[in-house]
């Protein structure tokens, strides 16, 4: 009697654990399957719309201008600080409202994954249940502005700034939660300035 009892609870023990280390297996490998899904859906939602606002927002009006030195050399760039605030806010108020209309709408899913996909096999990655895959934004977007100025031709400059998006994204599986972090540039404005830009180069290139 006492074999079958020791018997009996060294494959409960064994069942256990078996359960414990394949659960923690299919846990990895959906949650970093969930992540590659999330970042890409992420950036979209990151990008989604940012464009369109900073054009309402530029209308009849310069990010940007140009001052020269007596040879006609671009000595400086000067920002128009008001309107260059106001992109930056709108930027973030823009992904703000899209993460919001996915958890309104979609209550934050934005996948679901079949649990054959941590089989790592062709043929059985679209069978099992499936799980859903929830993104939710973790904290405050962080906007910034960011410029590259180079050489363009014999004697002109590119000026290209963009909005450098940062985001912080929770990716929620059942049972697991981790974070992301999303960077996202998005065009503001490209423009062709005659003049020599050597001396700018290194202050403005990030």
């Amino acid at each position: 009697m006492k074999k079958v009892v020791i018997v009996i609870s060294l494959i409960i023990v064994f069942t256990i654990l078996l359960l414990y280390f394949y659960d923690k297996k299919i846990s990895i490998r959906l949650i970093e399957y969930a992540k590659i899904e999330s970042k890409r859906i992420g950036i979209e939602l990151v990008s989604k719309g940012v464009s369109n606002e900073v054009v309402k927002v530029l209308d009849d009006k310069d990010i940007f201008s140009i001052e020269k030195d007596n040879n006609g050399n671009i000595e400086l760039i000067n920002y128009n600080t008001k309107v260059v605030n106001e992109i930056l806010s709108v930027s973030a108020k823009t992904v703000n409202h899209n993460f919001k209309k996915l958890e309104k709408d979609k209550k934050g899913i934005i996948s679901y994954i079949p649990m054959g996909i941590t089989t790592n096999n062709i043929f059985l990655e679209n069978l099992g249940p499936r799980v859903p895959v929830k993104l939710y934004l973790n904290g405050n977007v962080v906007t910034s502005l960011k410029t590259n100025v180079k050489p363009y031709g014999l004697n002109s400059a590119l000026v290209e700034i963009n909005i450098k998006i940062e985001a912080v994204l929770k990716v929620l599986v059942p049972l697991k939660t981790e974070q992301i972090k999303i960077v996202n540039d998005v065009p503001v404005s490209i423009k062709i300035v005659e003049g020599n830009v050597s001396s700018l180069i290194s202050s403005y290139n990030q």
